[in-house]
């Protein structure tokens, strides 16, 4: 975990996805990792996360920074999945 000058925490991770996802009527295979950042109150609940664990995370995507059009998913909550 890091901190903005103003005290923010933030935390910077990866997130896995694999699924199956119907297309054309048939089952496709997905799967990728993304850049996810977390910030503020949840940035500590997500640190104490286990790694171990499957869950849905829910948030937005937003471009990386004013000047690039890299894709970066902001956290804004979670939960596990059985």
């Amino acid at each position: 975990m890091r901190y903005t000058p103003a005290g923010i925490p933030v935390i910077s991770a990866r997130l896995g996805h694999r699924s199956q996802q119907p297309e054309a009527g048939t089952d496709r295979n997905v799967e990728f990792e993304m850049p996810a950042i977390v910030i503020g109150d949840m940035a500590g609940k997500f640190e104490k996360l286990a790694t171990d664990t499957f869950y849905r995370f829910t948030g937005f995507m937003a471009a990386k920074s004013f000047k690039s059009k890299s894709l970066l998913f902001h956290i804004t909550g979670f939960s596990s999945i059985g």
